[in-house]
């Protein structure tokens, strides 16, 4: 793969993250309120309100002459503001990014970014694993589906995904939850937290265990909404494949089915496949609240509602940057991977 096509995608990847980042940093202090006045009691002294502003490096204006009044609107004042060109909340954040110092949480006043990476293992090893497993059923089941189309089997696979992709993931997790994890049910498995609240565990082997186990519900619910997505795009693509004039010619020169299948339809078939599947990845780091907060996973999804419960916009700003970043970068991923698999994106 030639060196140009990937420094121009990687700088046009960087670009959007820096715009991305420009935008977050705005798009919180649109927001109406004022932070200070929501983490602070009501009869607390205006010097102490001062003094928190300042801790929370929030005395210092959004941009020169850009200040919030205090309902929390933003407005233009025509004073001198201190610092004019540096000493702004903008250039304090984008200097902050470059040095991976996201500032601290309001609520917590812990650096945001300890924050974020106590909780973003968590949502990688529940989105990694769903993924992992909604590949290899729904891209079997596609393919199955694609290459018997009009069969038992397709009839069958078509109508579970449409239901399964329909279903609201909460829904589906909470219906796990109460026949797999409850004395209502069968209580096979436990149903909240990543791992056995108050043990433990000497052996590293049985803290894994033990992590597993509450994985697999949440993994599951999961899997069950992703696998029905890959299902039917792979499914339509195989049946696309399946029209083109190179089938009918290997067809012709006497392969088998399964050679046709395997060197011809299924390689072709993959490729809008890889798009869709490197997007998902990085929409469901983020999009996984449902399914965090029915099995109190301690993982992006439910800090996004701690951080919304709280006001917390560093918090915020840091999560939807994570998230944000996780999509570019999977979508270079994907263009890369295309760019391997067809050299004609290339040109």
């Amino acid at each position: 793969m030639g060196g140009r096509y990937v420094a121009r995608r990687l700088g046009g990847a960087l670009l959007t993250v820096l715009a991305i980042a420009i935008l977050n940093f705005f798009l919180f202090r649109m927001l109406p309120g004022d932070p200070v006045r929501s983490l602070l009691p009501r009869n607390v002294s205006a010097q102490e309100r001062e003094a928190l502003a300042e801790r929370l490096g929030l005395h210092l204006p959004i941009l020169p002459g850009v200040v919030r009044s205090p309902s929390g609107a933003i407005r233009l004042d025509g004073s001198t503001l201190p610092g004019s060109i540096t000493e702004n909340q903008l250039v304090t954040y984008l200097t902050g990014l470059a040095t991976l110092d996201l500032g601290l949480g309001f609520a917590s006043s812990a650096p945001v970014i300890d924050i974020l990476s106590e909780r973003f293992w968590p949502t990688v090893l529940l989105v990694g694993s769903a993924e992992l497993i909604a590949l290899i059923i729904g891209l079997f089941i596609g393919i199955r589906a694609g290459w018997r189309r009009g069969s038992l089997f397709d009839v069958l696979a078509i109508d579970t995904s449409l239901v399964l992709y329909a279903v609201p993931l909460f829904w589906l997790g909470m219906l796990l939850f109460y026949f797999l994890a409850t004395p209502n049910g069968i209580a096979v498995f436990p149903g909240q937290q990543m791992s056995t609240p108050g043990v433990l565990f000497t052996d590293p082997l049985d803290r894994a265990i033990d992590v597993g186990r509450h994985l697999v519900l949440p993994a599951t619910t999961l899997a069950l909404g992703l696998l029905a997505g890959y299902a039917l795009i792979m499914r339509s693509s195989m049946v696309e494949v399946l029209r083109e004039d190179y089938i009918t010619t290997a067809r012709a020169k006497g392969l088998k089915d399964d050679q046709v299948m395997r060197r011809h339809a299924i390689p072709n078939a993959l490729l809008p496949t890889v798009t869709i599947i490197a997007l998902t990845f990085g929409y469901v780091l983020g999009g996984a609240i449902g399914v965090e907060e029915v099995f109190a996973w301690p993982g992006m999804g439910s800090l996004i509602i701690d951080a919304v419960a709280d006001r917390d916009f560093p918090v915020l700003q840091g999560v939807f940057l994570v998230i944000a970043i996780s999509v570019v970068a999977a979508n270079l991923v994907a263009d890369i991977l295309y760019g391997m698999l067809d050299p004609r994106v290339r040109t």
